[in-house]
């Protein structure tokens, strides 16, 4: 295991780490992942069981008896008996019985699907939450860098009597502000880059992330992508199986009601006492049918009956809700995707104005003809068009992440360039 983490390690190192590679390894250390797996190879292992009961079973048994009967000598029987039974009828218990462990089994590797999915969109969620606050911390870095060329040359102006000294003691201000802001990026940073480390269990630096293709021309629609849930989701897939599985124990709870016959047969082999207690307690070798009729157990099976039927219903109900509730999320994280796109397109026309007209206004204020307020608001709009297209651009993945996880697909690579470092 060392060796393999040192070589991830290694070849993170030299080539980046992208996102798939990262989802990929997010799921193999998972320890959710693995307590669910372990769950499932469980419920593979209780479906076999299960199959035990449509075989005969084969009992072998021994007595020792100290006998007393009321007109006869006290005597002790000491024998040793073979019983084979096997189960002719008893209400398709067992058919459903193992039916219901083969549908637990199913469950079992929805839930299994469920949390490799929940995985990988916490993966990518995490790593695209730390390219945004790459991107944040470079805005935030380079508008400090602004703000000090400003405070520079409104010192050289008021040295030269220019300007007056409150505009180096605003900037002074807008400074402190923008140390504040660049801190909080930072921590932002680190909190992202450790909670990466700690999904893969490796060491990572921001610096070997790859950045990712944005699908800005990318569209869905809403029943598209309900109709694909419905049928490909392992959370909906799992209620379906839940459902299916509270039905055959419905089907189980009926069988109560109905006799049980079993087929058995005995052999005994004794070893003294044996005349006495083959004419006085008929311990002879024999075979029989065994009929059984419960006709009263205090309303147990009864109680038991409505209590499964009850719960498939309640499933019943929680899968319609689910189907409304599937419909209002899916209309959520469309929305939220085609706002995102809406506003990277505008982000990236006002990027370009905001740096044009912040080139002017600082020519201008350079030459003592714009006012620094003017200055100050060119540098305002500019960190504000930076950071606009940075927020949609990552949440347009962000988005499309959550749609990855309803559709169970894998859609966001990373581009070959690696980031600035």
């Amino acid at each position: 295991m060392k060796i393999w983490v040192l070589w991830l390690v290694c070849l993170q190192a030299c080539f980046g780490l992208d996102i798939q590679e990262a989802i990929a390894q997010a799921i193999k250390n998972s320890d959710k992942i693995k307590s669910q797996n372990y769950l499932y190879e469980k419920s593979q292992h209780d479906a076999n069981a299960k199959l035990a009961t449509l075989m005969p079973k084969l009992d072998f048994g021994y007595i020792f008896s100290y006998n007393i009967p009321g007109e006869s000598p006290d005597y002790f029987l000491n024998s040793f008996n073979l019983t084979g039974r096997y189960n002719l009828f008893n209400g398709l218990k067992d058919y459903y019985t193992i039916k219901d462990s083969k549908q637990a089994q199913k469950s079992q590797e929805y839930a299994l699907q469920t949390q490799i999915a929940d995985v990988a969109l916490e993966t990518k969620i995490t790593y695209i939450s730390i390219l945004k606050a790459i991107d944040t911390l470079q805005i935030a870095q380079q508008s400090k860098k602004l703000l000090q060329a400003q405070k520079k040359k409104a010192q050289q102006f008021y040295n030269q009597g220019f300007r007056a000294k409150n505009e180096v003691l605003s900037v002074e201000v807008l400074i402190a502000n923008a140390d504040i802001t660049l801190k909080n990026s930072q921590l932002n940073l680190e909190y992202f880059k450790n909670t990466l480390s700690t999904l893969l269990g490796i060491p990572i630096s921001p610096a070997d992330l790859q950045d990712i293709a944005i699908p800005t021309e990318k569209s869905f629609k809403t029943e598209d992508i309900l109709q694909k849930v419905l049928s490909e989701n392992p959370d909906y897939l799992r209620l379906q199986s839940l459902l299916q599985s509270a039905a055959f124990e419905v089907n189980i709870a009926k069988g109560a009601f109905l006799p049980t016959i079993d087929a058995v047969a005995s052999k005994f082999w004794y070893i003294n006492g044996g005349s006495i207690a083959r004419t006085s307690y008929a311990l002879q070798s024999q075979a029989r049918i065994v009929f059984s009729w419960n006709i009263f157990d205090g309303l147990s099976d009864q109680h038991n009956y409505q209590a499964k039927k009850l719960y498939y219903l309640s499933l019943l109900s929680k899968i319609n809700q689910s189907k409304k509730d599937l419909r209002i999320q899916i209309n959520k994280i469309l929305n939220e995707f085609d706002l995102a796109k809406e506003q990277f397109k505008v982000a990236s026309i006002s990027l370009k104005q905001a740096e044009e007209n912040y080139r002017i206004v600082n020519n201008r204020y350079n030459q003592n003809i714009a006012t620094y307020t003017e200055l100050l608001n060119a540098q305002f709009l500019l960190t504000t068009a930076k950071t606009n297209i940075t927020q949609s651009k990552y949440e347009i993945a962000i988005s499309l992440a959550k749609i990855d996880r309803l559709l169970n697909t894998n859609s966001i690579e990373s581009e070959t360039s690696q980031i600035e470092k």
